[in-house]
């Protein structure tokens, strides 16, 4: 993949190419060994982590705090029961502590499966959702550990063109793109750090927990599909 080529088709000023350039070659050295890090654990663990946590923990680094890597990131967001979490309409902010009533015949506990979409008709911190959930995200832990730190105070710069799209914030860097090869049918492109999950439209939507900082977790994919 001619990452060089994806960008000169962005409005990036010529100046910035070189930089934005070398921080995806880095960031592809840094991936070695981050997909199947994320895979061995999706595919292999997921029913032991689901096993490990009780019915009230947020996380699986709440009872196995040397386990971050085979976690989900470490944001107030992103839980073992999900992602999909009421936020505080007060603080605007998601909040711990969400669908503990574990009584089926309570709205919490009604509203909570409806919220399941991962894992429909379950309550998400049952173990048949957590278990479906770390299948689905187990290893982001990993990639977030070695992402890069960024922040709310500094604005995401967008550049776009001929189908791809690159985003900076810092020293952080993400280029997503479809490269068509036949058809409907071509590559998927997503590298760099995962700015877009973090920031939507210049709003920031991860919220780390306690003891972590704010990070693009590392990405580097190239995968066939539809556009």
């Amino acid at each position: 993949m001619n990452i060089a080529k994806l960008i000169a088709k962005t409005n990036m000023p010529a100046e910035l190419q070189p930089l934005a350039i070398a921080a995806f070659k880095e960031a592809d050295k840094r991936s070695d060994g981050l997909m199947w890090g994320k895979w061995k654990v999706r595919l292999f663990k997921a029913g032991k982590i689901a096993k490990m946590l009780d019915w009230g923990d947020e996380r699986l680094i709440a009872v196995k705090p040397d386990m971050l890597d085979s976690d989900i990131c470490p944001m107030g967001n992103i839980t073992a029961h999900g992602d999909n979490v009421p936020w505080n309409p007060a603080t605007h902010r998601p909040e711990p502590g969400q669908w503990l009533n574990s009584d089926p015949a309570s709205d919490e506990y009604k509203a909570a499966v409806e919220a399941c979409y991962w894992c429909e008709g379950s309550h998400p911190r049952s173990q048949k959702a957590r278990k479906a959930w770390y299948r689905r995200n187990a290893g982001e832990g990993l990639a977030y550990r070695l992402g890069l730190p960024v922040s709310a105070d500094t604005p995401v710069q967008e550049y776009t063109g001929g189908g791809v799209t690159v985003l900076r914030c810092g020293d952080a860097w993400q280029l997503t793109a479809f490269k068509r090869i036949v058809g409907r049918f071509g590559l998927h492109v997503r590298v760099g750090y995962e700015i877009d999950n973090v920031f939507r439209d210049g709003v920031q939507q991860w919220y780390p927990i306690p003891g972590f900082d704010l990070r693009a977790p590392l990405t580097y994919s190239v995968l066939p599909g539809r556009g």
